[in-house]
């Protein structure tokens, strides 16, 4: 004869760490406010015991769901996005995991936005953390108006810093950088390619490289735009070469423009590192493959999904507390094009 064995309830817990079933109620929610002597024993009971939280009668009572929606662009199920996603939906869900959370993923469909917005008003989830790319500004201004707790990944617009809770990179930081490298390389006859004109990033990275080269009296850079793509990075080295043919360093505003901008110079001859240094922006998998390896300005991608959903859950902790906008240090990943 066999006998089944028993679920452990939250009175076995308490009993076996010797607290109140009130502290361990509170410590097993994820309460802050419990001694950590206190705490770390409930916790060693329940993972003992086998012990797990009953999700949906703790969401009746609390009116949590113990969720949070992870919002990116349906263009991402084609990789069209590559790390600029991915990485921070990663970083986002292992916080998430960390603290027994359910990342819940969500697609911002451009045809039709409503089911979404629908979706994050109707209370299915607890907050989002929304992964903002440059067509994204629409999906933002729907987003902007919900009473959800939210942090959006990326800044398309600086529209974005009031009153809202944004994770980004300092692109700013980034850009001065770039031209720090060139500069110390001993590179003066300089030009960059930007991304598209009015989008936050490409703006403030050439904002860094300008305000770097005028602190540092060098001859300003000739800017020629682009839109982050490889075809673009390359018309914009041809228009570079036409305009500037003494050309010894260049700024690309992503690692795509930079390899776009190499082909064309090695086809007019040019040799990159020996006749001009090359850096880029993000450094993504095309830049170690490229040849040579590409210099580049580092996007902390991973970092940025983690930070926003550390924020909503801070929000989480403290409702009403205000918008907090945080801007990732960048780094340059060194390799062989400069």
């Amino acid at each position: 004869m066999t006998t089944q064995r028993l679920r452990p309830t939250l009175l076995d817990v308490a009993r076996a760490a010797d607290v109140s079933r009130a502290t361990a109620s509170r410590v097993l929610a994820g309460a802050e406010t419990v001694r950590p002597d206190l705490a770390r024993r409930v916790l060693e009971s329940a993972e003992a015991l086998g012990y797990r939280t009953n999700t949906a009668a703790r969401a009746l009572r609390s009116g949590s769901t113990g969720s949070v929606a992870l919002v990116a662009p349906s263009s991402e199920l084609d990789g069209g996005s590559g790390p600029f996603v991915g990485a921070p939906l990663r970083g986002a869900s292992s916080v998430l995991f960390g603290r027994s959370l359910q990342p819940v993923l969500l697609l911002d469909d451009e045809r039709d936005r409503q089911p979404l917005v629908r979706y994050l008003s109707a209370g299915h989830v607890d907050a989002a953390v929304v992964v903002l790319q440059r067509e994204s500004l629409p999906l933002f201004r729907e987003l902007a108006e919900l009473d959800l707790p939210m942090v959006f990944v990326g800044r398309p617009t600086t529209a974005m810093d009031a009153g809202l809770s944004v994770v980004d990179c300092d692109n700013y930081g980034g850009g001065r950088q770039a031209a720090r490298v060139l500069l110390e390389a001993g590179r003066r006859r300089l030009a960059t390619i930007t991304g598209p004109a009015g989008y936050a990033p490409s703006d403030d990275r050439l904002r860094g490289f300008q305000d770097e080269l005028e602190d540092r009296e060098i001859r300003p850079a000739l800017v020629v735009g682009g839109d982050f793509s490889l075809e673009s990075g390359s018309v914009a080295a041809r228009d570079v070469m036409a305009r500037r043919p003494d050309l010894d360093g260049l700024f690309a505003g992503s690692d795509l423009m930079a390899l776009g901008a190499m082909r064309v110079l090695h086809d007019t001859g040019l040799r990159v590192a020996h006749d001009v240094s090359v850096v880029g922006f993000d450094d993504t998998v095309v830049a170690e493959s490229a040849s040579p390896p590409l210099t580049t300005v580092r996007q902390p991608l991973r970092e940025m999904g983690e930070r926003a959903a550390g924020l909503v859950l801070e929000m989480l902790g403290a409702p009403g507390s205000p918008p907090r906008q945080e801007f990732l240090p960048t780094s340059v990943t060194r390799r062989r094009s400069v």
